[in-house]
C-alpha cells in the first residue's frame, strides 16, 4: 500500500501516518493484508471515537487502494431503486437536455426522497400521497422557502416520469409549490476594500496559496462562477490575444473575455509553481493527494477557508463575488447590457436586479421633497 499512495503524490510524512492507521486496524479486526474488504467492513473497522478524523482519512485511503487492486468486493446487496434512478437521469440528460449540474442535483434530491421516503427498500409502487407530504413538511423546516420551491420541483419532475414509466399507478406529482416572488432578496455583494483585504490576506508562499489567490481574483475581476473557473483549462488562456475562454454550461455558450495584463502576469506567475503530474489539462488542481482537477463544490470551500483564515467581516458564499463584479461595473457607470455580455446573462433581467442595491444612483433618480412652507395649501 505504500508504494501505492507514493505514486498517487502522497507525501512520505502522510503515508507513513495512513499506513501506521491501517496497520493498527488490520491488527484489531484480525484480517491479514491480503484480504478482501467489503466497504461495510471498512466503515465499522476505521470507526475511532478518537483521531477520528485520520483514520476517516486512512478508510478512504485504504478503500481506493484496495478497489485499485481489486480486493474491495462492490455491494451487492439489491437496490430496488438504483436502476430507477439511472434510468431517470438518462431521461433528463437524453430528452430533457439538462446540465450536468442539474443532474446532479436531480440525483441527490431523488436519493434523499426515496430513501427517506422508502427506507426498507420497498418497490417506487407503494409511494403514498401522505408519505411525499411529510417528506415535504420535514424538508420544509430545514430550509429555506426558494430551497424548498426547487426540491418540489425536482420531486414533480420525477414522479411524473415514474408515472409515463410505469414505475407507479397513480399521478403523485400534485405538489404545491411555495409562493415565490423574482428576485424577492436583493444578491448579497461584498464591499471592494473588503475583497482587496481578502485577496491580500492569502499567504502566496506555498502552490496552495499561489492556485487560491489566483482564483479568486479571476472571480472577483471577471465574475466567473464557481463552476466556470474550475472548468478552465490551459487552452482557456490566449496569452496572445489577451482573452479568456469561459465555458458556461448554465447557457450552453462559451463566453470569451478580454483579461488585463496584470492577470496575465499573475496566471503565467501561478503556473511557474511546480505542479503535481497529471493527465488532465485543468489549470486548477487539488493541492494535496489524490491530485485531481478541482470540481465546483471544491472552489465553493476554498472560499470559506480564506475568510476564516482572514477573520475580515465577510458574510455570504463565493457566488458574492459575482455579484461584486456586477455592482462594481454599475459603479463606474457601465451600462447594464454591457455587464449582462461580459457575466454571460441570456436575458437582461437577470443583469437589472443588481440595480435594487445601487443605492447612490437611485437617489440620484429621486424627486426632491417640498417643504410645508413650500407646498401648495400647505400649512406654515
Amino acid at each position: 500500500m505504500a508504494g501505492w499512495l507514493t505514486t498517487q503524490g502522497y507525501c512520505l510524512h502522510y503515508t507513513r501516518q495512513l499506513v501506521f492507521c491501517v496497520k493498527r486496524t488490520l491488527d484489531a479486526f484480525h484480517l491479514t493484508p491480503g484480504s478482501t474488504w467489503t466497504a461495510e467492513q471498512l466503515r465499522v473497522a476505521f470507526r475511532r471515537y478518537r483521531r477520528a478524523r485520520e483514520y476517516r482519512h486512512a478508510r478512504r485511503a485504504f478503500g481506493s487502494y484496495l478497489r485499485s487492486v481489486g480486493r474491495l468486493i462492490a455491494d451487492t446487496s439489491p437496490h430496488l431503486h438504483r436502476q430507477a434512478i439511472e434510468q431517470y437521469l438518462r431521461y433528463l440528460s437524453e430528452v430533457k437536455g439538462l446540465a450536468p449540474d442539474s443532474i446532479v442535483s436531480h440525483r441527490w434530491e431523488v436519493g434523499a426522497f426515496l430513501r427517506r421516503t422508502l427506507p426498507s427498500g420497498n418497490p417506487i409502487q407503494r409511494l403514498t400521497a401522505d408519505a411525499i407530504e411529510e417528506y415535504v413538511q420535514r424538508r420544509s423546516t430545514k430550509v429555506v422557502r426558494r430551497s424548498l420551491h426547487h426540491t418540489i420541483e425536482i420531486l414533480r419532475v420525477f414522479l411524473r416520469y415514474c408515472f409515463d414509466a410505469r414505475l407507479i399507478t397513480a399521478r403523485l406529482d400534485s405538489i404545491e409549490l411555495p409562493q415565490l416572488f423574482r428576485e424577492e432578496l436583493p444578491p448579497r455583494a461584498i464591499k471592494w476594500a473588503l475583497i482587496q483585504r481578502l485577496l491580500r490576506s492569502i499567504d502566496r508562499t506555498s502552490r496552495t496559496g499561489w492556485r487560491d489567490f489566483t482564483i479568486l481574483h479571476l472571480m472577483a475581476h471577471y465574475g466567473l462562477r464557481n463552476g466556470e473557473v474550475a472548468r478552465l483549462t490551459m487552452e482557456s488562456v490566449d496569452w496572445h490575444g489577451g482573452t479568456l475562454l469561459v465555458e458556461q454550461t448554465k447557457t450552453h455558450s462559451w463566453l470569451q473575455l478580454p483579461v488585463q495584463k496584470k492577470t496575465l502576469r499573475l496566471l503565467a506567475r501561478y503556473l511557474r509553481q511546480p505542479r503535481p503530474a497529471s493527465a488532465h489539462q485543468r489549470l486548477f488542481q487539488h493541492g494535496r493527494a489524490p491530485f485531481g482537477p478541482m470540481q465546483k463544490a471544491d472552489i465553493s470551500q476554498l472560499f470559506k477557508y480564506r475568510v476564516r483564515q482572514s477573520r475580515l467581516p465577510i458574510k455570504g458564499s463565493a457566488y458574492s463575488l459575482r455579484h461584486s463584479f456586477a455592482m462594481r461595473l454599475f459603479a463606474r457607470g457601465v451600462g447594464v447590457k454591457a455587464i449582462g455580455d461580459l457575466m454571460g446573462h441570456g436575458n437582461i433581467a437577470s443583469t437589472s436586479i443588481y440595480l435594487r442595491l445601487q443605492t447612490d444612483m437611485l437617489r440620484e433618480v429621486a424627486l426632491p421633497v417640498p417643504l410645508n412652507s413650500q407646498a401648495v395649501g400647505g400649512a406654515k
